[in-house]
């Protein structure tokens, strides 16, 4: 019995998820993680806030955390949106 697997290289890079994101789940990975939660619902949009918030948190002692928290999570919620939309799905 032979058995089919997805090419994986055949698949959109930021959003290989089939169904979708949770859209709650990608807030609160974002509230809890910072900008690593944001590698559930995108991985570019993560690599790019890590770089920034190390640049932002070095120079103001680690209070620039405080400013660039938020922004992960609302960019996490949009992405979660609009993967779930890419997949024809209404976002939970």
């Amino acid at each position: 019995m032979a058995r089919t697997y997805c090419d994986p290289s055949s698949m959109d890079g930021d959003s290989l998820s089939r169904y979708g994101d949770n859209v709650a789940v990608a807030a609160i990975a974002a509230l809890l993680l910072g900008p690593f939660g944001m590698f559930y619902s995108t991985r570019i949009g993560a690599i790019v806030m890590i770089v920034l918030t190390v640049l932002v948190a070095l120079p103001t002692l680690g209070f620039g955390v405080l400013l660039t928290l938020p922004i992960c999570v609302v960019w996490a919620v949009l992405a979660a949106m609009r993967n779930a939309s890419r997949a024809g799905l209404q976002p939970v």
